[in-house]
């Protein structure tokens, strides 16, 4: 596996990628539900968790008619 982005580095490369107000807001909200359930299922890597919820949909935005 390749090297994981810390969380300041997920928000960067979500930024760099999506410009979109609603977008942006989105990936937090999943990140925030992602680290919620990681806390209870996953206690030792709730940050990875965060990270998968804020990158979830990086490249929406250049590719929308593709389907997720």
């Amino acid at each position: 596996m390749g090297k994981i982005p810390t969380l300041g580095e997920a928000q960067a490369l979500l930024e760099q990628y999506n410009q979109e107000e609603f977008h942006l807001k989105h990936a937090q909200i999943v990140s925030g539900v992602m680290g919620w359930f990681a806390q209870e299922l996953d206690p030792e890597q709730v940050d990875f968790w965060k990270v998968v919820g804020l990158l979830h949909d990086l490249d929406y935005e250049q590719f929308p008619e593709q389907p997720a």
